[in-house]
């Protein structure tokens, strides 16, 4: 059995801007995953909701993404893959990140990664990695409270350059790559969760590249 180690942020996690709670399991898009692929591989969500690529948070403390990912590659080893979808959070005014500053961390947690998960491995091996760049922000945020706390135009421009940054640090790394903006959408109600929709959509979308790296093939009639 292969292990999948999901870390990112609420959108990881879940969360259902419509009730402010999660969304059921079978609707996640670590759920379709797992479903897709199916007994062939463990698939382990480690979402928190306002995690950050590696920038402490001082009005939400413990939502630092780095500090916490040694100690969970540790964990939960010996893994196979880590799929990484970290960065909407780091978009916030009050951090000041320029979407450059937000993939140089990105690449800071790549590269944990590639130190720390061949230490739990009997082949010495570092694990595969997915990296996947966060849906863009709505288009409406600047119309919603939440759009303040995010930059209202600059949080929704950032969030576009975010994928062609998060492409090249693939590149560099030589890791597989997934723009998560092809395949999911921020619901109208918050600009910055996904919808059920999109969860599928990208539940889909990684189960197919993640079963590629693997030498998985995906499940059929999952849904």
């Amino acid at each position: 059995m292969k292990t999948i180690l999901c870390y990112g942020d609420s959108n990881t996690y879940g969360y259902d801007p419509k009730t402010g709670f999660r969304y059921p399991y079978k609707d996640r898009w670590t759920t379709i995953l797992q479903k897709r692929l199916g007994n062939e591989v463990l698939v382990i969500p480690e979402g928190l909701n306002g995690r950050t690529t590696c920038f402490e948070d001082e009005i939400r403390p413990g939502r630092n993404g780095f500090a916490y990912l040694e100690p969970c590659l540790h964990s939960h080893g010996p893994i196979d893959l880590v799929v990484l979808m970290l960065g909407t959070n780091d978009l916030k005014i009050r951090f000041q990140l320029t979407p450059t500053d937000i993939g140089k961390a990105i690449d800071r947690l790549i590269r944990t990664i590639k130190i720390i998960t061949p230490q739990k491995r009997v082949d010495q091996k570092p694990a595969k990695i997915l990296l996947i760049s966060p849906p863009h922000l709505g288009e409406n945020l600047c119309d919603l409270p939440y759009g303040e706390e995010m930059g209202f135009e600059r949080g929704i421009k950032y969030s576009k350059r975010l994928g062609p940054i998060y492409e090249e640090w693939a590149r560099v790394h030589q890791i597989d790559y997934l723009d998560g903006a092809q395949y999911a959408k921020p619901s109208k109600l918050d600009g910055c969760h996904l919808t059920i929709e999109s969860h599928h959509r990208l539940g889909e979308a990684a189960a197919v590249k993640c079963g590629e790296m693997l030498g998985i093939k995906p499940l059929q009639g999952c849904h």
